[in-house]
């Protein structure tokens, strides 16, 4: 039943991956079948009308997600990173060189197949959940339109694990300057600039997981940065 979330606070992502955020007003069955021709439970957000078959996620947002926070209260921050040293937390020990022997990108498309992906992207939540018992973190799915500050766990956690279409996670560690990103079609996190007791966390979380923590030499190219 979608009547649960009337006059709350969510975030939907829909079948095609699309994703909407705002208050919810849900409109009965009967709504839809006399004035969309639709006989189906919906929820509207501001002019869209989303049915319930075309849901594939509703999570409800804390109160740590409203409106009143400044969307782009990281932007200058985040630029910064961008320019700045990275570290990476992979599958793989090392930078894989250009000129590698082997086959590379027949073993990548052999960890992004759906068996294997969904639980190294759940890793990966769980470093990041383990992380945030340490540090504030403020998260955002929707390429930093909007950002919650110290999610709900599962909730955080099946969201990381279910990243599709062209949907990934940015995480903004602030009072640390740091910030850690993944795609949804990457086999490793990255990690921009963080300080010498923040990646000890990070490399023992990744070691507790079988993971690996390298930076490669910034100049450079690889095959998997």
């Amino acid at each position: 039943m979608l009547y649960r979330y009337q006059n709350k606070r969510v975030r939907i992502t829909t079948g095609d991956g699309a994703v909407f955020t705002g208050i919810a007003e849900v409109l009965p069955s009967g709504y839809g079948l006399h004035e969309l021709d639709r006989e189906e439970e919906s929820i509207q957000l501001d002019d869209v009308i989303l049915f319930k078959s075309d849901i594939q996620r509703i999570e409800e947002l804390s109160e740590t997600a409203t409106e009143d926070a400044d969307p782009r209260r990281f932007d200058e921050m985040m630029g910064a990173l961008l320019e700045g040293p990275y570290w990476i937390v992979d599958i793989l020990p090392e930078q894989v060189p250009t000129d590698a022997a082997g086959q590379y990108f027949a073993v990548e498309r052999y960890f992004l197949q759906p068996e294997r992906i969904v639980p190294l992207r759940r890793k990966y939540a769980e470093i990041l959940l383990r992380l945030n018992c340490y540090v504030d973190m403020a998260v955002s799915f929707d390429s930093c339109a909007s950002w919650e500050t110290n999610p709900d766990p599962e909730t955080f956690a099946d969201r990381v694990a279910g990243l599709s279409g062209n949907e990934f996670l940015r995480a903004v560690l602030a009072e640390q300057n740091a910030m850690i990103d993944y795609d949804h079609n990457d086999t490793y996190l990255t990690v921009y600039d963080p300080d010498s007791a923040l990646l000890d966390k990070v490399r023992a979380l990744a070691e507790a997981e079988g993971l690996f923590v390298w930076s490669p030499p910034q100049e450079e190219t690889s095959r998997n940065t």
